[in-house]
């Protein structure tokens, strides 16, 4: 049909009056609703250009920040709203007060109708960006939507009327800073062309931008747009527009609709058109019109016309068809504006008007007509005329008006005036029920929208309004019941579908979304290209609702479906991309943003390629990447990324330098950093500067910068942000009660955003979590329950409070309690790592390894091989459990990847020192300092970082120690017989070798004093040979101090690397005794996960008297004995069950002596010890445990021959120990006590076993033997002080009781270390081992 305007996707009419040229001027001139004017001008797929942008002078995001508003921004071009609302509110979890986040926020209030929250936002960034663009946008939009809303409205009506020259002064007034960015940039472009000198000037302005930089596709087609309007400019349009959609870079749906546009305005009758036509069918083949025109042009051409038109097209010229041809298409007349009237006052002035609005010339109209209206004030059609000025002003209550007194006055035109006044009207409720919604007031926007559809049932603009009333109101039934019709209709309706999908999930109806997508994907028209773009979208909206639900791998399979249908989609590639990284595949992420940069140069690809790189680390790569955008086509958004990444490096460079030890040079570094924060005023950067000084240890510079920053700033609407950050300061500094007091300070100051809140209350959870595990390091268990326990009741549901309660209850020893505890976290969240890892934990605690093993191996295999923080979670456990080479297969990956983390560097250390590997070890945990000086890491409490602390773990090892003592035993009995005192002065002296071993010496004093033997004449005693002599031999013995005096040399070495120990050593019996023995032994031990073996073999002095020990000097002829040694070994082995031990020892020996008979020793020792209450500090045992003696001879006697030493043939116990030990700050304890019973038996034994010459002359005596035993305790307890880092004190006091045994013992000792101690002090006391003992 010629001189029908072809449309793509047009909505058949609802009706098709007949239209007086009045009435087709008014068509023409009404708004198609918000949508529709937003589809029109709006650019066809996101780009930086046209989304909101961030501040150039305001503090740059974080990189994860940065990462969130991109993905916002996108999420905003789609207008989805909903989505990039949740982003936006995640990245201001990092700085509730950056400025691009903030205007984003409002951006995306305004488009929820949220206008009072925008304007809250927009209020708070005036005063702390004040010259940000950022905050200029913001207010731009905020604008338009709300005071400058109609003022926008009357000029686009200007313009449409023709009133170039004030809609361009009105819009430059509008927008006294230039081209606004966003929807309206091309309408502003338009508008200021439509001007006199306008067109010129923004044709050259946009003609000098392709030539500056010949890839800019936005000015491309912007001027090609402008040249298509005019027919000798049209064809020059036309191949700026064919240029840019042929680049896979650009937004070529936007440059299709171009392109069909300007075929619109052309006409379908003009030959030279031809090959455009033919051009654009081989886009859009199913587009029937585009065809019908081809058909009808190649008719008008003939075969030879179409023949030559098809040869230009196929050298890419341009066709002109002959100018007989042309000649005979040369389109007659335009329409009669209307019919005649009879001449009157104001006729002419009248006629002028209507010409002028038919032109669209709506201010030279206003004018001529308002003339006519002084000439004739009672002429209906000056007024009706005057009307449509007002309509197309958007002043529709005064064109209603106008309209209604048009009907009174010329009511031949009755039918027109009533129309037009049903229009005003309808459109006019329409306008303030969309106002009403962007002032917040949505149930106005819903009394509103329906009155319009009673007006205009179906109208689509209505229908829209009222479900966005609906929807802010939660009217949820009601919206659906307004959008299903929209979605189910024969062209579904995008808009209605993406409201539609936000009622099912607010109702919980996510299953629905899915089956709602598919069936609408038939449905969906429109040109190839316009295809792909939609089923584009609705696969994004599929994959976002997937992500919804956890469903990574579908989601990301449908985002890669539409990565294939648009290619050139910087943003979909940027949302693959984080999935893929999010997944632990990072390297493909980076593929998926390479490949987009192959298919397209844009800015946005640059960019969203920067974003990645930028949230994987790669911060130079990302610096590339903007790099490569040319500087005039760089956002604010792309520009403040740039400052972002600068400061990064800043940063970085004095962390470097402090690495380096050029403290000087660093703090040059930060004093710049901080001197460009407070330049742009910028106080969340003072704070990551302030941050950096803290982490240098100068705690109050780096606070400092905030507080002085605050007090300049005491009432600025940053200062709330700038507050909670200095929380997170003090926190850094480990001011814990600083920062107590901070957050309840901050807590009560007014304007804080919901973000800000739940920022403190998330700094209230970290400060008691911190506090618990102090107060769990340090024991006090009740006191850290009330500090969990004073958290808020609505922060116990949370993950971080439920695996602390679950530290707690490990602490307390209540494995299952601890491990339920995790099992919550678990309930809500299946696939929380560490909530999984706790439970492997107490598994382990309850001595169930191999389900422990399973579940960290599970958690393995779940987890990304980028989460380090998880890997090496996992790598501590393989290492507790003993899993050396599992552990070392779970950090050799992770160093090759991330070789300059100290954390990965520091787990590696701890990795090759539980393996045995220290030199490794040392060396590893050194480059971790270094690092961790590079990433500015915190010294806790201690003084000591992470790697610090490793460290000095490992130095503890090769400790070189001076120690002695003051041990005295007291042992009741028959003076000068088997009473003794015995009184032992250690020295002993340990000197490192490397870090698996030592030597050590022992010089030890030892003096015995078994008291006065009596006088001979007092009468017989059962000593030495007195038994056997006469009484006049007897009478003569004197009373005799039997004492011993003398000097242990010992020298050995100990071996301990890993599971393996070993010590040998060699030494002697006391020089000075009566009977000196070389002494010595070899012992080996090896440690299981969890058991041990050991075996001992020595020779060792029996020191159970003076005969046994020293050895006895008989008063009647001289001669010594006793002096016994143990020659024998020992087989040790212990296993561990949950909360108890399993032991038993296995040992037999000879004991031989001077003059006493060779005995044999057999002793077996087994028992369980269970911990009955334990906490980190202290721990309180007990269990059973049962002895087994057996000797071959009964030498526990003490005349010549006798051994001196208990000896029984047989000897069972029964014990129950209690034990309590533990810490507090520099004090260790160990007190212990213990009941048993015992039964034993003893061989009667001759008086002189090894002479039976004196057997025989004492009449052959022997010893009584028989059964006994009985009940038997023991008391003991000890105490440590560490008295400086090098000097520890203390002392033991021990007390047995049993029948015929009741020794005490005490002793005092004194340690000297040759490196200062570090950490809590170890437990329980270890006095000074004399060699005696070993």
């Amino acid at each position: 049909m010629p001189g029908t305007a072809l449309t793509l996707r047009a909505r058949p009419p609802r009706r098709a009056p007949s239209l007086t040229p009045l009435l087709a001027l008014l068509i023409a001139a009404l708004p198609c609703g918000a949508r529709a004017q937003n589809a029109a001008g709006a650019p066809g797929a996101p780009s930086a250009q046209n989304a909101p942008q961030p501040a150039a002078n305001a503090a740059a995001p974080s990189a994860q920040a940065a990462q969130l508003l991109s993905a916002a921004r996108m999420w905003m071009t789609k207008n989805r709203p909903d989505v990039a609302r949740g982003l936006v509110q995640k990245a201001l979890l990092f700085d509730p007060q950056q400025a691009d986040a903030l205007a984003l926020m409002g951006q995306i209030e305004l488009r929820l109708n949220h206008t009072a929250e925008a304007a809250k936002i927009l209020a708070q960034l005036k005063k702390t960006a004040p010259n940000a663009s950022a905050t200029q946008e913001l207010a731009d939009a905020y604008r338009l939507a709300t005071t400058d809303k109609n003022e926008l409205a009357q000029i686009r009506l200007l313009a449409n009327a023709g009133k170039g020259e004030e809609a361009a002064a009105r819009m430059r007034k509008l927008f006294p800073n230039g081209a606004p960015k966003g929807d309206i940039e091309r309408d502003y472009y338009r508008i200021i062309a439509g001007s006199a000198d306008g067109r010129v000037q923004a044709i050259n302005e946009l003609r000098a931008r392709i030539k500056q930089n010949p890839n800019d596709t936005v000015a491309a087609l912007t001027l090609g747009d402008l040249l298509t309007d005019r027919p000798n400019t049209r064809m020059e349009g036309l191949n700026l527009i064919y240029g840019v959609y042929q680049r896979q870079d650009s937004n070529r749906a936007r440059a299709l609709d171009y392109w069909r546009a300007a075929l619109n305005s052309a006409g379908r009758d003009d030959p030279a058109y031809y090959v455009w036509y033919q051009r654009y069918l081989q886009e859009v083949p199913d587009d029937t019109d585009a065809r019908q025109t081809v058909a009808d042009l190649a008719l008008k051409l003939g075969p030879k016309g179409v023949a030559q038109a098809n040869a230009a097209a196929a050298s890419g010229k341009g066709y002109v068809p002959p100018a007989s041809i042309e000649a005979g298409n040369t389109s007659g007349g335009a329409s009669t504006a209307a019919r005649a009237r009879p001449a009157g006052p104001g006729a002419a002035a009248r006629e002028r008007g209507l010409a002028q609005l038919q032109r669209g010339d709506l201010k030279d109209a206003e004018a001529s007509l308002q003339t006519a209206q002084r000439a004739d004030p009672n002429d209906g059609a000056t007024l009706g005329a005057l009307g449509l000025v007002r309509l197309r002003e958007g002043r529709h209550d005064e064109a209603r008006e106008l309209f209604a007194r048009a009907l009174k006055l010329d009511p031949d035109n009755a039918g027109k005036w009533r129309s037009l006044e049903k229009t005003a009207t309808i459109w006019g409720t329409i306008a303030k029920a969309r106002a009403a919604n962007s002032q917040g007031q949505p149930e106005q926007g819903e009394a509103l929208a329906r009155e319009a559809l009673k007006l205009d049932p179906g109208n689509t603009d209505a229908e829209h309004i009222l479900a966005d009333s609906l929807i802010a109101q939660k009217k949820w039934t009601e919206a659906e019941a307004v959008l299903r019709p929209l979605v189910d209709a024969k062209t579904p309706d995008m808009d209605a579908l993406r409201s539609l999908v936000t009622v099912l999930r607010a109702t919980h109806r996510d299953n629905e979304i899915g089956p709602l997508i598919t069936a609408t994907t038939p449905r969906l028209t429109g040109s190839t290209a316009e295809l792909k773009r939609l089923h584009a979208e609705l696969l994004a909206i599929q994959a976002d609702q997937l992500l919804a639900e956890n469903l990574k791998s579908p989601a990301i399979a449908k985002l890669e479906d539409a990565v294939r249908l648009t290619p050139d989609d910087a943003w979909l590639r940027f949302t693959l991309a984080r999935q893929y990284r999010d997944l632990g595949l990072p390297a493909l992420g980076r593929t998926v943003m390479e490949d987009g940069l192959k298919v397209s140069q844009s800015p946005d690809m640059h960019y969203a390629t920067a974003l990645y790189l930028n949230s994987v680390d790669d911060v130079d790569g990302a610096i590339a990447q903007l790099d490569a955008v040319p500087a005039a086509e760089r956002s604010d958004s792309m520009r403040s990324l740039m400052g972002n990444l600068a400061a990064q490096k800043k940063l970085a460079q004095a962390r470097q330098l402090i690495a380096q030890g050029k403290e000087d040079e660093a703090r040059a570094v930060l004093d710049s950093a901080a001197a460009d924060a407070n330049a742009t005023n910028d106080p969340q950067m003072l704070a990551s500067v302030g941050r950096e000084w803290i982490a240098i240890g100068e705690t109050d510079k780096g606070l400092a910068l905030v507080q002085d920053w605050l007090a300049a700033h005491p009432d600025d609407p940053a200062a709330n942000g700038a507050r909670v950050r200095y929380g997170e300061l003090l926190a850094a500094a480990n001011r814990d009660d600083d920062w107590a007091k901070w957050i309840d300070a901050t807590r009560a100051r007014p304007g804080l955003t919901d973000e800000q809140r739940a920022d403190l209350d998330d700094q209230e959870l970290r400060l008691a979590v911190r506090a618990t595990d102090r107060l769990i390091e340090s024991g006090n268990l009740r006191s850290a329950q009330r500090t969990l326990d004073a958290v808020p009741e609505r922060l116990k549901s949370s993950r971080r409070w439920l695996l602390e309660q679950a530290d707690l209850l490990e602490a307390k020893g209540d494995y299952k309690g601890a491990m339920a505890s995790a099992q919550q976290v678990l309930a809500q969240q299946p696939g929380d790592a560490d909530a999984r890892l706790t439970v492997a934990r107490m598994l382990e605690r309850m001595g169930r390894d191999r389900e422990a093993a399973e579940m960290v191996r599970g958690v393995l295999a779940d987890t990304p091989a980028d989460d380090v923080d998880t890997r090496l979670a996992i790598a501590r456990r393989f290492t507790a459990q003993g899993l050396d080479q599992e552990a070392q297969d779970v950090i050799d990956p992770l160093r090759a990847r991330y070789p300059d983390r100290s954390d990965v560097t520091t787990q590696a250390g701890r990795v090759a020192q539980s393996r045995g590997d220290y030199n490794e070890a040392a060396s590893l945990y050194r480059n971790s300092l270094t690092q961790e000086q590079a990433e500015g890491e915190q010294p806790g409490p201690d003084g000591l970082t992470s790697a610090g602390r490793a460290l000095q773990g490992l130095e503890d090892r090769r400790q070189g120690q001076v120690a002695t003592e003051w041990y005295q035993s007291n042992l009741s009995g028959d003076p000068g017989i088997s009473e003794l005192h015995a009184t032992e002065i250690p020295l002993y002296v340990r000197i490192p070798d490397g870090y698996t071993g030592h030597y050590f010496f022992h010089a030890d004093t030892v003096y015995l004093n078994a008291g006065a033997l009596p006088a001979g004449s007092l009468g017989s005693y059962d000593y030495g040979t007195v038994p056997a002599v006469d009484a006049a031999t007897r009478n003569r013995i004197p009373s005799i101090n039997e004492t011993a005096t003398g000097v242990a040399l010992a020298a050995g070495y100990e071996y301990n690397r890993a599971n393996t120990n070993w010590r040998a050593d060699i030494g002697s019996t006391p020089l000075g005794f009566p009977i000196s023995s070389v002494l010595g032994g070899l012992s080996y031990r090896y440690d299981f996960s969890r058991a041990s073996v050991s075996v001992d073999v020595s020779r060792r002095a029996m020191t159970s008297s003076l005969v046994s020990y020293a050895g006895g000097r008989d008063p009647v002829t001289g001669e010594t004995w006793g002096g016994v040694v143990r020659n024998g070994f020992t087989v040790r082995g212990a296993h561990d069950f949950g909360p108890g031990t399993l032991f038993t020892s296995l040992g037999f020996g000879l004991l031989t002596g001077s003059n006493v008979p060779t005995n044999q020793e057999f002793k077996v020792r087994s028992g369980y010890d269970w911990t009955v209450w334990k906490r980190p500090d202290q721990d309180v045992s007990s269990g059973l445990t049962i002895n087994y003696w057996q000797y071959s001879k009964n030498e526990h006697f003490y005349t010549f021959g006798n051994g001196g030493y208990y000896s029984p043939q047989s000897y069972l116990s029964f014990g129950i120990p209690l034990d309590w030990k533990g810490r507090y700050q520099k004090l260790s304890w160990e007190i212990d006590g213990s009941v048993g019973v015992s039964f034993t038996n003893e061989d009667r034994s001759p008086y002189f076993p090894t002479n039976p010459a004196l057997q025989a002359a004492a009449g052959n005596p022997y010893f009584g033997g028989g059964s006994g035993g009985g009940f038997s305790y023991a008391v003991e307890a000890a105490l440590e002080y560490r008295i400086t880092p090098h000097f520890v004190a203390g002392g033991r006091f021990r007390l047995d009781r049993s029948r015929d045994y009741a020794p005490n013992v005490g002793l005092v000792y004194l340690r000297y270390f040759f490196s200062p101690q570090h950490g809590p002090v170890p437990y329980p006391p270890t006095p000074v081992r004399p060699y005696s003992d070993y």
